[in-house]
């Protein structure tokens, strides 16, 4: 598609290149297709490689203490620019007075995104909490993992994107009843609680997040979505790519060029969706547009083959096989998938570059999860072994 391209496509000029193949199949814009598919190449790359890093148990660990600590710093981030009344990100020139701009969040222009993202990394920040208490961590790891929780879920609730906390809420469901039932046995009398007393003591600090970052604001869109749903232009902009469906055919308009080729199909549409549409909100049908019935169908396959593979790979091994951390993260990556999966559907998390980096480190997880089986402990395999390698020495002497 990229070699093959028929022009370079812009809003200001347009320009039709002498392609090698013309009556085959083509990119109808160079430059972003293959900008596109050095990051696809790239980000099949971290798969690879995540998938072999995840083999070794100690940097396992390293990569899942990264991932909380740099969620943690973009929750503070955007409680922080929530707090102080922040009108752009800290380190953007200020808009327009004329322009006033509501969906930042931390370093995302878009909340959608920060949603996304933060619904990405707070379950395995909350795997942390959990390994902390079930393995009799010291104090101050307990401490630690449990403020970076804490101010990653209220990143979610001061962030205005309903969808975010919607899948929010279902991934903390989801979680409770994972693990529900593992801490309540790990916990001992008194331990529970001193549990109740924490779990209080998180509620009035929620509270607290709440009042100083302007929770109001998230729960007033609430209070306005049986009006906004309706009239959301997101709709219309969804109907529009629907009528350019016919014209895909297998491989697409090319990677990336929806931002060029929407406005044509929108113009001649007999109700057009205002605005300027760099992605649509609909993640999957963006996806066939760009890629062609065959190329969706190869992500799709890498994505959900993905998630297939991480849980058959839980179900088969992990009770069995594998160490306690390895156990308690496999979970929470598929359920972190799923969640970033649910967000697709009305808005755009998996064409942003940082969002794919995570998304492409968790499958890679994923599919490395397949030879985690023989990481497992195998002590009494080994004293087995030493006592008949004994016994043998003691027949020969």
């Amino acid at each position: 598609m990229v070699f093959n391209a028929k022009s370079i496509y812009d809003l200001d000029f347009f320009v039709p290149l002498r392609n090698f193949a013309p009556p085959l199949t083509g990119s109808v814009d160079y430059t972003i297709s293959a900008a596109w598919m050095v990051r696809g190449a790239l980000l099949l790359g971290i798969i690879l490689f995540v998938a072999d890093l995840s083999q070794n148990n100690r940097w396992l660990l390293r990569l899942w203490y990264v991932i909380g600590l740099v969620g943690g710093s973009i929750a503070c981030l955007g409680l922080l620019q929530k707090a102080t009344g922040a009108q752009m990100i800290f380190w953007q020139p200020p808009p327009p007075e004329d322009v006033r701009v509501t969906t930042f969040f931390a370093t995302y222009y878009y909340h959608g995104n920060a949603g996304a993202f933060l619904n990405l990394v707070w379950p395995l920040t909350a795997g942390l909490v959990i390994r902390a208490f079930t393995r009799g961590s010291h104090p101050w790891m307990r401490a630690m993992w449990t403020s970076v929780l804490l101010l990653t879920i209220a990143a979610v609730l001061a962030n205005t994107s309903r969808m975010a906390q919607l899948v929010a809420l279902l991934l903390l469901v989801a979680i409770c009843l994972q693990f529900g039932s593992l801490l309540l046995r790990k916990l001992s009398g008194g331990h529970k609680s001193v549990a109740v007393a924490g779990a209080l003591a998180i509620i009035f600090a929620l509270i607290a997040f709440a009042q100083a970052s302007h929770l109001e604001q998230p729960l007033n869109r609430w209070q306005l979505v049986s009006g906004a749903i309706p009239n959301d232009a997101r709709w219309q902009a969804s109907r529009v790519a629907i009528r350019a469906l016919p014209d895909v055919g297998l491989f697409g308009f090319g990677p990336g060029t929806f931002r060029v080729v929407f406005p044509t199909y929108n113009i001649g549409s007999a109700n057009q969706a205002q605005g300027t549409w760099r992605f649509l909100h609909e993640d999957y049908l963006q996806t066939v547009l760009e890629w062609g019935w065959v190329g969706s169908s190869l992500w799709a396959l890498l994505f959900l083959g993905g998630i297939t593979v991480g849980i058959r790979s839980y179900n088969k091994y992990a009770r069995r096989e594998w160490i306690p951390r390895r156990r308690v993260l496999q979970p929470l990556v598929i359920l972190a998938l799923m969640g970033v999966a649910l967000h697709a559907l009305l808005d755009f998390p998996l064409q942003i570059e940082s969002i794919q980096l995570y998304v492409a480190t968790y499958l890679g997880l994923c599919w490395g999860s397949m030879l985690w089986k023989d990481h497992g402990p195998r002590t009494t395999g080994h004293v087995d072994q030493s006592m008949s390698r004994h016994s043998a020495t003691r027949a020969v002497l």
